[in-house]
């Protein structure tokens, strides 16, 4: 495994958040970075995707928070957050026992749960296991089963794509990242601007374990199907996906069919981050959500 690091920095705030609580919270064999932001019960959390950070949420935080508290936070390996020595702790069931965990500690009752990529795959999994915890649940881009590919996730294409990380580090995976036709790269430079885009490229990979893109990479990417157990969830649920987002579309449509309580919401002309591309449809989904949710 590659050597990681721990006690890391929080990533850059948002200069709109002043009104934003920055903290820090120790949950078993990890300190968890997080910010919490507005007031008002029941909280929405929001829990962000694979190789991201609670920054992916910078942009919407402040106007969701304009009528109840919203808190962000890194997950494990990600961000501020301690990257734990052990690489063996980044599975599933370890990252929803971390937010098991956080709640209980920085939150008093059920919260709305918003999880976007790997953080819907932490979601759903937190739906299931504790339902008496959420009022509503938003599963965003992501996946019961892994995204669609154009090829079987097989152990090949699991090492091509994150074996040169094991010898190169970080930097293979960019690499491979940017040689890839990625459309949504050129709407978040137009809509965000190219120095954004780089310097939150920078910033998330600056602060990521590379053991984490190991270890949670191939899980991620091969995600075990829930798809039959979410049959059993009777939380109101939203699930919200770009009609651009052809890894997640599908696996979305089939979510919202077995889902009894849910709406599916998808965001056209968005690809994997409707949050930074989209953000004034983004929002008044989750707002409707949150309204239809709380009926």
């Amino acid at each position: 495994m590659v050597q990681g690091r721990t006690n890391l920095p929080a990533t850059r705030e948002d200069p709109a958040m002043s009104d934003s609580h920055i903290d820090t919270v120790t949950v078993g064999d990890i300190t968890i970075s997080y910010d919490s932001t507005g007031e008002g019960l029941p909280p929405l959390v929001l829990v962000h995707g694979f190789t991201g950070t609670r920054a992916d949420f910078e942009w919407v935080r402040h106007r969701l928070a304009l009528n109840r508290r919203v808190i962000t936070f890194d997950n494990r390996g990600h961000g501020g957050t301690t990257h734990p020595a052990d690489s063996t702790t980044y599975n599933f069931e370890q990252l929803v026992a971390d937010l098991a965990g956080f709640l209980a500690r920085v939150v008093d009752g059920p919260v709305h749960l918003l999880g976007h990529s790997m953080g819907g795959m932490i979601a759903m999994h937190f739906a299931l296991d504790h339902p008496d915890k959420l009022v509503s649940l938003v599963l965003m881009d992501t996946s019961a089963a892994g995204p669609d590919m154009p090829v079987e996730f097989t152990e090949e294409v699991s090492e091509m794509i994150f074996g040169p990380v094991r010898e190169h580090g970080l930097d293979a995976f960019r690499s491979w990242s940017a040689s890839r036709e990625n459309p949504e790269t050129d709407l978040l430079i137009a809509v965000r601007g190219k120095e954004w885009l780089e310097r939150n490229e920078n910033e998330r990979y600056a602060v990521l374990d590379p053991n984490a893109m190991l270890v949670m990479g191939p899980k991620v990417f091969g995600h075990e199907s829930v798809l039959d157990r979410l049959r059993s969830l009777a939380t109101p649920t939203t699930v919200i996906v770009g009609s651009n987002d052809l890894a997640f579309i599908g696996p979305s449509k089939a979510m919202s069919e077995v889902i009894r309580r849910s709406e599916l919401v998808v965001i056209d002309g968005a690809y994997h981050s409707p949050q930074h591309t989209h953000p004034e449809e983004w929002l008044a989904a989750v707002e409707a959500h949150l309204r239809r949710s709380t009926k």
